[in-house]
């Protein structure tokens, strides 16, 4: 039974270790004291190559993967994503996205402030504050 349980540990381990690290099964079966074949069966077994694909396409490590671009090019080193490809699918999924970005929100906000100037001028000056906090709330969440 302790077998097991251990197996179960080094299965979590090595499922990790290839979806969020990126590791081959070979380092991983290395590094866990598996074999390459049990290792390549877990992986086929529990859609380890899709969890990865998931993973890799999070926005958290989007930005994470462009972050390290950028210092490798401040640092002289010739470019390895394609920054127009990637500008090009975000642009793509932005606009298939049910969510507003926050400059359009801002753009309807303001002109509508605008407008409630003139109709009630208190009023108007109330959902100020308040347009003004959702902005900010909004650009937070999409940094």
């Amino acid at each position: 039974m302790a077998k097991r349980v251990n197996n179960s540990t080094i299965h979590s381990l090595a499922e990790r270790m290839f979806v969020e690290e990126g590791l081959t099964a070979k380092a991983i079966a290395e590094a866990t004291d598996m074999s390459e074949q049990t290792i390549g069966r877990w992986r086929k077994d529990g859609g380890w190559e899709d969890k990865r694909k998931q993973f890799l396409q999070a926005p958290q490590n989007i930005k994470k993967a462009i972050t390290e671009e950028l210092q490798r090019l401040t640092q002289g080193y010739d470019p390895r994503l394609d920054m127009k490809a990637i500008n090009a699918a975000i642009k793509a999924q932005r606009d298939i996205s049910d969510e507003i970005s926050t400059q359009v929100v801002y753009s309807v906000f303001k002109e509508f402030d605008n407008w409630m100037s003139s109709q009630d001028p208190e009023q108007a000056v109330k959902f100020l504050e308040w347009h003004k906090l959702f902005l900010l709330n909004k650009a937070q969440q999409e940094s």
